[in-house]
């Protein structure tokens, strides 16, 4: 459990869903990875894309990410931070809100199922 100040994303990051976070916090994830946020207070979690900053006094969060741990800007925020699976990757691609996100993943999606009937129709 890591307790840091909550800042806002830097202005070049807004209207991304993105956490960052120095990689000290960031339990062996990889930059561009998906972990599971919890807020150790409320239980209240959230599966985030990580990126990594230079600051390791402060977690940065954008107005969506912090509404949903029930957090303030400027408050402190005791979080575990968990590395998810291929499974919950895949979860967060087709359930984000972010537009630029989840249409991709959707048609990727729809064209590995077509594929597969494709394939399903030519062996019978």
């Amino acid at each position: 459990m890591t307790q840091l100040r909550v800042r806002a994303l830097p202005s070049n990051d807004s209207g991304r869903l993105l956490v960052r976070v120095n990689k000290v916090y960031r339990a062996g994830i990889p930059r561009y990875g998906i972990a599971n946020l919890t807020n150790t207070e409320n239980s209240k979690s959230v599966r985030v894309l990580v990126l990594g900053h230079d600051d390791d006094s402060a977690i940065f969060l954008p107005y969506d990410i912090r509404e949903a741990l029930g957090v303030d800007k400027g408050g402190n925020l005791n979080f575990a931070i968990k590395k998810v699976g291929w499974l919950g990757k895949i979860w967060w691609l087709l359930r984000t809100p972010d537009p630029a996100v989840h249409v991709p993943a959707w048609l990727a999606l729809v064209s590995v199922l077509l594929g597969g009937i494709g394939i399903a129709i030519a062996l019978c």
